[in-house]
């Protein structure tokens, strides 16, 4: 029969407990042996140095008798690790074959939601796509009517300041009215005289016709 961890964690607890008292016997006896030698120093034929001797003689017995038993737990520790009992490590419990098959079935579900929720938008999106393309262009808007011309900006300006009246401009009042350069206003006037819309006398003062 096998012999236990503990049980062997236990003799080398009690082995090392048996050298510290080793190594405290051995202490012991060299304070006897310092006592004796001063002992004998003085009175060397004495009673006194007689006992010296005598309680040096027990103390090493007691360090032989230690040192003996230190080297027999050696050997019983080494005797017993050669007993000991393995560590057997413990293994995790495997799966049934039922609990396989419910896995395998959830991974089978799992991975078969993603594919239909795709195949739902892709669905989704040609339904969009094939609206899109029913859907009748918007027309334009019509383009705005083309601008009114330089010379009918500028006679626009004449009316707001003559009316029925005449009166001298100048051209960069007119400029500021219509909105047109200040190289532009001659050329504008020009029109507008030989059309027959304005006329303009020597000290130039303008009348609409």
């Amino acid at each position: 029969m096998a012999i236990a961890l503990q049980t062997l964690s236990q003799l080398q607890a009690a082995g090392s407990a048996v050298n510290t008292a080793a190594l405290a016997l051995q202490q012991e006896l060299q304070v006897h042996s310092q006592a004796l030698m001063d002992q004998m120093a003085l009175q060397p034929f004495g009673p006194e140095a007689d006992g010296a001797y005598q309680q040096m003689k027990q103390v090493a017995r007691l360090v032989h008798e230690m040192n003996s038993l230190e080297q027999q737990l050696k050997a019983i520790y080494l005797d017993a690790a050669q007993r000991s009992q393995p560590e057997i490590p413990v293994m995790p419990a495997l799966p049934s074959a039922s609990r396989q098959r419910r896995l395998a079935r959830k991974t089978d579900i799992a991975t078969y939601e993603p594919v239909e929720d795709a195949k739902v938008v892709e669905v989704k999106a040609a339904k969009s796509e094939g609206r899109q393309k029913n859907l009748k262009p918007v027309d334009a808007p019509k383009a705005q009517k083309s601008k009114l011309s330089n010379t009918d900006r500028l006679h626009a300006a004449f009316k707001k300041l003559l009316g029925k009246k005449a009166k001298a401009v100048g051209h960069a009042e007119l400029s500021a009215l219509s909105g047109l350069p200040r190289g532009s206003i001659g050329a504008s006037i020009k029109k507008l005289i030989e059309t027959q819309k304005l006329t303009v006398d020597a000290d130039g003062v303008y009348r609409l016709i």
